[in-house]
Order: C-alpha cells, then sequence, then structure tokens
C-alpha cells in the first residue's frame, strides 16, 4: 500500500511539474511581449507568475524524482518480502508435502494389500459361488473407514500440490517433479478406495502403482 501512494505522489507531482512547465511558457511569452513597457502592470504580472511557475516547476520537478526513487525503493523491499515468503512458504509446503505424501503412500498401500489378501481369500472360499460385485462391494465395506480418509488426505496433498504450484520460488523442474508424485499417489489412491476390474488385474495394479509411488518418495527427498 505504501509504494502504490508514494508512486501516486510522483505521478501528481509530475502532472504538476508538466502544468507549471506551461504555465511558465505562456507567461514567459506574455513577459517577453511586455519587455519593452517594464514598469507596466502586465510585465510586472507576467514576470511574477513566470518566476513562481518556474519555481514550482524546479520545486516539482525534484519532489517528483524523490518520490519516484522512494516508490522504486519501496517497491523493491516489497518484492524482496514477497520472495523471503514465497521461499519460506515452499519450504514448509514442501516438507508437509513429503511427509504426507509417506505416510499416505504407506496408509494406500496397506489398504490395497488388504483388499487383495480379503479378494484373494473370497475366491478361495467362494467355490463356484464366487461374485466379483458382491466381492468388491464387501471388500469396500469392510474398510469404508479406511477408504474415507485416504479420500481426505489425497484432498490435503492436492491442496498442497496446488500452493507450490502457484509459487513464484517453486522451479518448474521441482513444480514438476511434485505434481507428478501426487498424481501417481493419487491414481494409486483411486485404486485402492474405487476397486474395479478383476483380482489379476487389481494386484497387477498394486504392484506397479506402489513401485511408482516408491520411487517418487525417493525423488521428493532429493529435491
Amino acid at each position: 500500500m505504501e509504494e502504490i501512494g508514494m508512486q501516486s505522489l510522483a505521478y501528481v507531482l509530475l502532472l504538476v511539474l508538466i502544468l507549471s512547465a506551461i504555465i511558465a511558457i505562456v507567461l514567459g511569452i506574455f513577459w517577453f511581449k511586455e519587455r519593452k513597457n517594464k514598469e507596466g502592470k502586465k510585465y510586472k504580472r507576467n514576470r511574477l507568475g513566470t518566476l513562481i511557475a518556474l519555481a514550482v516547476m524546479v520545486i516539482s520537478l525534484f519532489s517528483a524524482g524523490g518520490a519516484q526513487s522512494e516508490a522504486t525503493h519501496e517497491e523493491e523491499a516489497a518484492i524482496a518480502r514477497q520472495e523471503k515468503l514465497d521461499k519460506q512458504n515452499y519450504k514448509d509446503n514442501k516438507e508437509d508435502f513429503t511427509s504426507l505424501y509417506y505416510d499416505l503412500g504407506v496408509a494406500v498401500e496397506q489398504l490395497s494389500s488388504k483388499e487383495s489378501d480379503e479378494w484373494e481369500s473370497a475366491i478361495d472360499n467362494s467355490g463356484e459361488d464366487f461374485d466379483v460385485d458382491s466381492t468388491i462391494d464387501n471388500i469396500s465395506d469392510n474398510h469404508s473407514d479406511d477408504i474415507d480418509d485416504v479420500e481426505a488426505k489425497i484432498e490435503k496433498l492436492h491442496s498442497l500440490d496446488q500452493k507450490i504450484q502457484k509459487n513464484e520460488y517453486a522451479s518448474d523442474e521441482d513444480k514438476e517433479t511434485i505434481h507428478n508424485a501426487y498424481l501417481d499417489l493419487k491414481h494409486f489412491a483411486n485404486h485402492a478406495t474405487s476397486i474395479s476390474g478383476s483380482y489379476n488385474d487389481f494386484t497387477d495394479e498394486h504392484n506397479e502403482l506402489d513401485r511408482k509411488t516408491t520411487d517418487r518418495v525417493e525423488e521428493l527427498q532429493d529435491l
């Protein structure tokens, strides 16, 4: 706000400078035309007006320069403060993201493993009466609390990712690494919270996504 006020003052003083210069020129012309009658009122009035306008012009010139310099200084200080804030926010958000990513990755892997085990057990115990849809429904019901917890934490992870993506301090490479990590874990979370397909496809996808998120953890730790 201060730099905006000082910048506005600089613009006002610049306007005063321009107007006083115009007035000085006009009155100076009239003063010059009356130079033969130096004792006349018009001569004295135009001379006085010209000198006052010149004085105002000089004062405005130096004042506008000072105001502009102060506005520039305040703007640079504001930019420096914002950069410092962005740096600290990035550091905090990155640490929170990495910590949550690791904890959530473990939780998703454990949830998916339990679901896989229960699915395999259902197949083994059902014989010819095995029904995929009812098995998936039962597994989802058994882990509804875990599923809700994973979904809530994924939303929090998404929020942290968005804060980092909007942070001016973070590099494009870091932003890409963090966002790709988020996408892989989100995919893994969707796999565990929205069970679908066949048992074999489910276990194959589990192994693939578990490997991806494990690799992402190492990448995040290297940032």
